[in-house]
């Protein structure tokens, strides 16, 4: 899957409608002459922007967009309402639907995948694609007309609820034609997010990973390695997990799931009775073990709570990256330079950047505060294409602008221009209220 736009409407801080482009100006037309698609989109695109500007909001919508592909028709379905996340600080837009369109090509055609969603499930929802020279409908839903119509081509209909997708439900129908694309959506993307939760549950997934031989020792080492951390080696440290504990696990990872705003999976009844079966009952927990190069005959073995936040950081991006380079698809990572070196960070970017390293044509799709990839110093060029930036207006509302918009200056400093708010993108502080909170006679 190779994305080329994502358009949303009503998600968060994003009320107006948006666009991330990913296409190069050299596309004009619905398909390139010799279908070369890479030649025709960007590999990595930024969205730089002050905090609260709602650089996350635009991650957060593409992540929702692919998870309701991926769950809607499963445990979204166990929820009492319709999960979604609307803009909320307009009485209007609260209760109106929220639009996600994603423009992309699967197997070497272009289709264009959307949905409408409100309170009470899939309002509208719709599929086309390019098979010659215009576009095609294969899927057409609208509830308000009753309607829910396929090409025939297709040569069946796909039966849903009023709170699933159609592609969702084509993931589960292996014999359907549309299920190739459903898969190609769902497993062709990951994210990678900023909060503690989310890269402590990473780093089991990592442990888990090498126990079942997904990724290699020498696969995460060879990533330290990279990043300069002084490990040698790496292992894994096995327990078993004792049933009061392994149940409290059980509904940590629940809500950890409730707080990233994914549904959780329903209640299983034996869990949450105490009863486990002999399947459960083997299950272990995995740490991940460090040695780093030193000077003693037997150096010590560290734990993943002595490593540095920027090993942990490193390790939590790197390892997505590396499985995106390895297989294709749409990696997003939300502040990516947080405590990452503007060289380390160069490196990553630089992978997906060239096309001898990037031969699946994976693509990042990143948010960052740090203005060190926009200058001459960086190794890494990113045209005007590539670079988004958010701003926040008084009433709250996401705005989203390209650098392209902007009248182009060959010779300028992009980095000083963007720090100085020529382009946006930039908080407004106030200074003199933080001194005048120090000064104050009554603190």
């Amino acid at each position: 899957m190779t994305l080329l736009s994502f358009t949303v409407h009503n998600h968060q801080s994003i009320r107006d409608e948006i666009t991330v482009d990913l296409t190069r100006p050299s596309l004009r037309t619905l398909r390139p002459q010799d279908d070369d698609w890479t030649a025709v989109t960007y590999p990595i695109a930024g969205v730089f922007g002050g905090n609260a500007t709602g650089k996350s909001a635009v991650l957060d919508a593409l992540r929702y967009a692919f998870t309701a592909i991926r769950l809607s028709a499963t445990t979204w379905q166990a929820s009492k309402s319709m999960q979604r996340a609307p803009f909320l600080l307009d009485g209007t837009a609260r209760t109106s639907s929220s639009t996600y369109e994603l423009d992309f090509v699967h197997e070497g055609r272009r289709h264009l995948y959307g949905f409408e969603v409100d309170q009470d499930g899939i309002k509208r929802e719709w599929l086309r694609d390019v098979p010659s020279s215009r576009w095609r409908t294969l899927l057409d839903r609208d509830r308000d007309a009753g309607r829910l119509k396929f090409h025939q081509s297709l040569r069946a209909k796909i039966e849903v609820t009023g709170r699933e997708l159609v592609l969702s439900r084509a993931l589960l129908l292996h014999d359907s034609l549309l299920n190739p694309v459903a898969r190609g959506l769902a497993s062709d993307f990951d994210c990678v997010l900023v909060k503690d939760s989310h890269r402590e549950a990473r780093l089991a997934g990592i442990a888990d990973a090498l126990a079942e031989g997904a990724i290699t020792f020498g696969d995460l080492e060879a990533l330290l390695q990279v990043a300069d951390t002084g490990v040698a080696t790496v292992s894994i440290e096995e327990a078993n997990i004792p049933d009061n504990v392994r149940r409290a696990l059980h509904r940590l990872r629940r809500e950890l799931r409730e707080d990233e705003d994914k549904p959780s999976e329903p209640a299983d009844e034996d869990v949450e009775s105490g009863e486990l079966d002999d399947d459960q009952l083997a299950q272990v927990v995995r740490h991940l073990v460090f040695t780093h190069h030193g000077t003693a005959d037997e150096c010590p073995q560290f734990s993943i709570q002595d490593e540095s936040d920027g090993t942990i950081a490193w390790l939590a991006i790197a390892v997505p990256a590396l499985e995106a380079l390895r297989r294709g698809g749409l990696l997003l990572v939300d502040e990516i330079d947080a405590s990452l070196h503007p060289h380390l960070l160069e490196v990553l970017l630089g992978a997906f950047a060239d096309p001898l390293v990037n031969t699946r044509q994976a693509q990042l799709l990143f948010t960052s505060h740090e203005s060190y990839v926009l200058s001459p110093l960086s190794e890494v060029t990113l045209e005007p294409e590539q670079v988004w930036l958010t701003d926040k207006t008084y009433e709250g509302v996401t705005e989203l602008t390209c650098l392209a918009d902007f009248p182009k200056h060959p010779d300028a400093n992009v980095a000083r221009r963007y720090l100085t708010g020529r382009y946006g993108g930039t908080p407004r502080l106030s200074p003199s209220t933080l001194a005048a909170l120090v000064d104050s006679e009554e603190h």
